[in-house]
């Protein structure tokens, strides 16, 4: 009695320093990532998110601004998907900071976020165990879950689903073993958020309404059942009516953008090969500790709560197939979609992992497998890495770019890995006390899990920063030039429709359709599907808007530039036309014998 009472006072010290330890780590983490996305421009430091986060962050400027949630004054189209998340930004709007400094206090929330996303998955964690390894090991899986981080600190509301899901996720636990009338509405008024943020969040609603309707007390089920329509009612039935009283439409424009005139079979088709080559790519320690837990711990795996744990991950990854993966998918990473489901996928993972090291027959299988899959892996990569235009996605360009410099690194821990590995597998016949041995064992799995899963993202972080940040500092750029040698009535067209557009302070042409009913509802014009950048019509987007200067196009070609300048626009140099006529727009004098003098200035460093 005595001796459990020290050891769980021991594991609760353990617990807590861990916890503190990765909390505070997490936290500089978060800051430096933020620090070093923002970049200087004259002497003042600037800050960007994702464009498509920066698209939200337009339609923010102006609701805050008193011209409504649009993207241009006066045109009422949903551009955006993640409403409560841009209403966020609209709040944000309203702080006196320099517009160089609103993305960072976006940023910021978003670090704050992800903080409170590790509170929730220590609480979650401690629901299935006491073993303060599984525990800290899954928070700290999640607190360094590049995609989550990249996904959350670069604007996009990635992160405050995670947030909601993982807190439904604890209350319905806690639901299912004692109800309680305040928690109850607590996980309404949460669900009811994230149908708010975005519409697709309608599947992690009816996977945790059906869990809990199934396990909360009989005599509370028809009551939770129709408190969970009526959730389901007020606030899907309510966003919906806005949309069609605000935007004139039920859906958003992005839907009708990305799904509409592709055949299903394309989005499916397309959907499997590249969730099959992420996972292949970066998920297989996950499958084997999976595979090995069913094999050999099926029994003790019987376990409803568990079905919480991985329901949203399975069906989050069936919806990215339905709608044919993301636009982004050559990140090491996981998409959008994915992402919001991985922090429960892992807690699930290393609980089973905790379940498998409790046997020496399983961990020993465990780690002849692991073994064997690092020298597969390492022997692929190093001698049949294929060309950039096929193999794994995940991989490519990234691999290509790195692994030359990777190469010997990587393979002494590989051997180093194995060669641990190895000697835990022959000292098993000696282990007497199985629990002794375990933690061992679990920590080898463990790096090997993080490595595979991270190691890339982070190699690739320290190297050249985040993806896509010196792409936002070109858009942040181009934008405050066009603002200072344009006037305030010019108009402009392009494709990325998020920093420039913000910056610039212009009424903007959106060429790839996302604010353009008529482009979103119109057929791919190309034959690969590639979500969102499938659909633009030049002749009719510049004959119906006249913008003065087209910045960007997508996938020019010489009949591209006969039929712009046959519209009344010169082409001056790359993808830079102005219109015949506009050139009094630009403040620059003699502009129009030498437009030459206005590409450089916009587009050169």
């Amino acid at each position: 009695m005595m001796n459990d009472y020290i050891q769980n006072r021991a594991n609760s010290k353990i617990l807590r320093q861990g916890s503190w330890i990765i909390f505070t780590l997490a936290g500089l983490y978060y800051l430096a990532f933020i620090i070093r996305s923002g970049f200087l421009i004259g002497d003042v430091s600037w800050f960007s998110l994702f464009d498509d986060a920066m698209i939200a962050m337009r339609y923010a400027r102006n609701m805050a601004e008193g011209h409504g949630l649009v993207w241009n004054h006066g045109e009422y189209i949903e551009g955006y998907t993640n409403f409560l998340w841009t209403l966020w930004m609209a709040v944000i709007h309203l702080v006196p900071v320099h517009e160089s400094k609103t993305s960072l206090l976006v940023a910021l929330s978003g670090a704050m976020i992800l903080l409170i996303n590790i509170l929730l998955i220590r609480k979650i964690a401690l629901r299935f165990t006491s073993n303060p390894l599984v525990i800290l090991a899954s928070m700290a899986l999640v607190a360094f879950n590049y995609g989550l981080i990249y996904w959350t600190l670069r604007g996009m509301e990635v992160g405050i689903i995670t947030l909601f899901l993982n807190w439904v996720i604890l209350l319905s636990l806690q639901l299912s073993k004692r109800y309680s009338h305040s928690k109850f509405a607590l996980l309404l008024f949460l669900l009811g958020l994230m149908l708010l943020t975005r519409t697709d969040c309608l599947i992690l609603f009816l996977i945790v309404g059906s869990w809990v309707s199934c396990t909360v007390e009989r005599k509370y089920r028809l009551n939770t059942i129709l408190f969970f329509t009526g959730t389901l009612l007020l606030f899907m039935g309510g966003h919906t009516l806005f949309r069609v009283l605000y935007y004139h439409d039920p859906l958003p424009n992005t839907y009708y953008l990305k799904v509409s005139g592709t055949p299903a079979v394309v989005r499916i088709l397309r959907g499997l090969d590249v969730y099959f080559q992420w996972m292949v790519s970066f998920f297989i320690p996950v499958l084997i500790i999976l595979l090995v837990g069913v094999i050999t711990q099926r029994k003790r795996l019987f376990d409803m709560r568990y079905l919480l744990l991985i329901s949203p991950f399975l069906m989050m990854s069936a919806y990215s197939v339905y709608v044919g993966g993301d636009a982004w998918e050559w990140m090491p990473y996981a998409n959008r979609y994915i992402t919001i489901a991985i922090p429960l996928m892992l807690l699930f993972t290393v609980v089973v992992l905790e379940k498998v090291t409790s046997g020496l027959k399983s961990m020993r299988l465990l780690l002849i497998i692991t073994a064997a899959f690092i020298v597969a892996w390492y022997g692929y990569i190093t001698f049949l890495l294929p060309s950039s235009a096929s193999g794994l996605a995940g991989f490519y360009p990234t691999v290509i770019w790195l692994w030359g410099s990777l190469k010997y690194p990587v393979g002494v821990l590989a051997v180093m890995l194995i060669i641990i590995m190895g000697l835990l597998y022959f000292k098993a016949d000696h282990v007497k006390k199985v629990r002794i041995f375990a933690p061992g064992v679990m920590l080898t799995i463990l790096i090997v899990l993080f490595l595979f899963l991270e190691g890339l993202s982070y190699i690739h972080w320290s190297k050249y920063n985040a993806l896509h940040v010196i792409d936002d500092r070109k858009m942040v750029t181009t934008g405050l030039k066009i603002q200072s040698l344009t006037t305030p009535e010019t108009t402009i067209a392009v494709v990325w429709g998020g920093a420039i557009p913000y910056f610039s302070h212009r009424y903007t042409v959106d060429l790839m359709g996302k604010m353009d009913r008529t482009i979103a509802r119109s057929n791919s014009r190309l034959k690969e599907f590639y979500p969102g950048h499938t659909k633009w019509n030049y002749e009719f987007s510049l004959f119906r808007y006249h913008p003065d200067i087209v910045l960007q196009l997508f996938y020019k070609t010489p009949n591209d530039d006969r039929l712009i300048k046959a519209l009344g626009y010169d082409h001056i140099r790359n993808d830079l036309f102005i219109r015949q006529g506009s050139y009094d727009m630009i403040r620059l004098p003699f502009v129009e014998s030498n437009p030459q003098k206005f590409h450089d200035l916009i587009f050169r460093p």
